[in-house]
């Protein structure tokens, strides 16, 4: 018996939905059709009613659900058991980051070098929204993210912060406010805004941002991609706040950057993980790695 076809079955039987659990998994919907029928042929019976929306579980399908986590816990412990009494990691390190954060943090080349040191290491990195990430987190179906912690942070996680960007005002080169000697809040009522999701950490510093300043503001676009954003921008869409990095390389493209007079915003980037006995051994060492790569 396959243990993830273990694991795509308990994820399937805690979502109840098949798109659920192949996010949750990081696989197609079909892989967790695969491995629920591998496990149903293994064990000789089945562990879902057929044609059921939501997948509903037989009677031998809700017995194995105890059994099921105990079998998880046990895996996992084999390896973390391991792990804390041996130079070399193993197993599993699912991680969590959200976009555009390797000019800040060498993400790549720090797990590039434990690739290297721990070779029994596999890696799944995913990049999620930050609200997503948490949630996955605290349910123990991540073992660390990059990503800004919102503040307060959950109880049950631990941040280590990494790095500070600044977000910047960017426009178009035709913009007026590009031409103006300080910009503040206030002069930016009336403008069209390209802006990241809700679900952002960004996001929500700028509705705070117009919300303490009594303002209201047109989202004329709505992008969850820095890149796009910038485009966006350059060709005259709206008017953007972006992380520094990200305003900077539309330069040769004629987009300004300004800082406001009145107010500062910025993008923390800090590494998450849970707090205790529930962070891997794999998860602590990134932590450590991560964060001496930025001190250095």
């Amino acid at each position: 018996m396959d243990i993830r076809h273990l694991r795509h079955f308990l994820a399937l039987a805690e979502e109840g939905s098949f798109t659920q659990a192949a996010r949750r998994e990081f696989i197609v919907q079909s892989g967790i059709s695969a491995s629920v029928r591998a496990l149903e042929s293994d064990l000789g019976v089945h562990l879902y009613v057929k044609g059921t929306r939501p997948p509903r579980l037989t009677a031998e399908g809700r017995a194995l659900v105890p059994a099921a986590r105990e079998a998880l816990r046990s895996f996992t412990a084999v390896y973390d058991a391991v792990g804390q009494v041996s130079s070399r990691l193993t197993g599993w390190l699912r991680m969590g980051v959200f976009s555009h954060v390797e000019h800040l943090v060498p993400l790549a080349g720090v797990l590039s070098r434990m690739a290297v040191l721990h070779p029994d290491l596999d890696v799944t990195l995913s990049q999620l929204p930050t609200e997503e990430m948490l949630r996955l987190l605290s349910a123990g179906q991540l073992d660390c993210a990059v990503l800004s912690a919102p503040e307060p942070a959950p109880r049950d996680l631990e941040i280590t912060p990494l790095a500070v960007e600044p977000i910047v005002l960017a426009g178009a080169s035709g913009h007026p406010l590009g031409r103006a000697s300080s910009i503040s809040v206030r002069d930016l009522a009336d403008e069209r805004f390209i802006e990241p999701p809700r679900y952002w950490a960004v996001r929500t510093d700028l509705d705070r941002l117009f919300r303490d300043a009594g303002l209201r503001r047109r989202r004329a676009f709505e992008v969850d991609d820095w890149g796009i954003t910038l485009d966006l921008v350059a060709g005259g869409a709206g008017l953007a706040f972006l992380p520094q990095a990200v305003a900077e390389q539309g330069r040769e493209s004629g987009v300004w950057a300004r800082t406001l007079t009145d107010a500062t915003l910025e993008r923390r980037v800090d590494f998450v993980l849970p707090r205790g006995q529930a962070a891997t051994p794999a998860a602590r060492t990134l932590r450590t790695e991560l964060a001496a790569a930025v001190a250095g």
